[in-house]
């Protein structure tokens, strides 16, 4: 069985128009299955079928693309949508389809992002993992925003994730030192991180691109420029296994020493209370 993870990665433009979102990504997953290394997962972008119009989750979108998983073979992650949720209003979710067609998950995005695209958004409040066969792997699965709060990537590797994925629609004018939080989240739990984002305009935003595959140590694998682009990178996994048995470089092994230390974490699922809010600016009632 191999231990090579080959992985598709899609950077497209976004339009409101689902069906076309959903056509685009259809012809570069059908592209990327032609290459000699054939994905075994393919992954779109943070609002890639629909940024705009709310879908239902049983509607014709979610099924066209679950043909297009079983007629690939492959795992994908086509991107998010506006989601309807049962009591109203919508949530910003990402399907993941097995090469059977079936929708094996809907991750929700847990920290929407304050802007007029996701007003209105309803947080989740679950994290979601999925277990590939072949190759054997787990990943884990975030949104945009989310990934700027170190504890969903961690908990995602505390249940077992070895490449983490983020889905976003960041656009240009965040500078290119953001890209270090990506390397910090790879790094610091000893996986794969892979960022997809969007490019291209949309609305009165220019979506930056720069997609990017990080190993767990710190390496680039993968980096987009600013244009869409349909990519294949392998993942190693044996080095990754390596990495957290002996130390990424051979020298480094948090995982190790967080099952060995677990330093305590008194605020957590107390954040709200801790000393940091009741301090400026936050206590301050004038600060909106």
């Amino acid at each position: 069985m191999s231990d090579m993870l080959h992985l598709g990665m899609i950077q497209m433009p976004i339009s409101r128009n689902p069906d076309t979102n959903i056509r685009y990504f259809e012809a570069r997953a059908k592209g990327l299955c032609r290459d000699p290394r054939r994905p075994h997962l393919i992954i779109g972008v943070e609002f890639g079928i629909s940024p705009d119009r709310i879908l239902d989750p049983a509607g014709p979108e979610i099924k066209a693309l679950q043909t297009l998983a079983a007629s690939l073979q492959a795992w994908l992650i086509p991107g998010s949508l506006k989601l309807a949720e049962p009591g109203g209003g919508f949530s910003n979710a990402a399907p993941v389809l097995d090469p059977e067609g079936n929708l094996a998950g809907m991750y929700k995005k847990m920290v929407p992002w304050d802007t007029d695209l996701e007003a209105g958004t309803i947080p989740g409040r679950e994290y979601l993992t999925f277990d590939m066969q072949q190759p054997n792997v787990r990943c884990g699965l975030q949104i945009c925003f989310d990934a700027d709060f170190p504890e969903i990537s961690r908990t995602l590797t505390l249940m077992g994730s070895e490449v983490l994925i983020q889905l976003s629609m960041d656009p240009d004018s965040i500078p290119k030192a953001y890209e270090c939080i990506k390397y910090a989240r790879a790094m610091e739990n000893q996986a794969y991180y892979i960022y997809m984002n969007g490019s291209g305009e949309y609305g009165h935003y220019t979506l930056g691109g720069r997609s990017l595959a990080v190993s767990s140590e710190g390496h680039t694998l993968f980096a987009a420029g600013e244009q869409p682009t349909a990519s294949i990178v392998s993942l190693d996994l044996t080095r990754l296994r390596h990495c957290r048995q002996h130390g990424s470089w051979d020298q480094v092994a948090q995982l190790k020493a967080l099952r060995q230390y677990t330093p305590a974490q008194p605020w957590a699922g107390h954040e709200s209370g801790s000393p940091v809010f009741s301090q400026a600016p936050f206590a301050d009632p004038d600060r909106k």
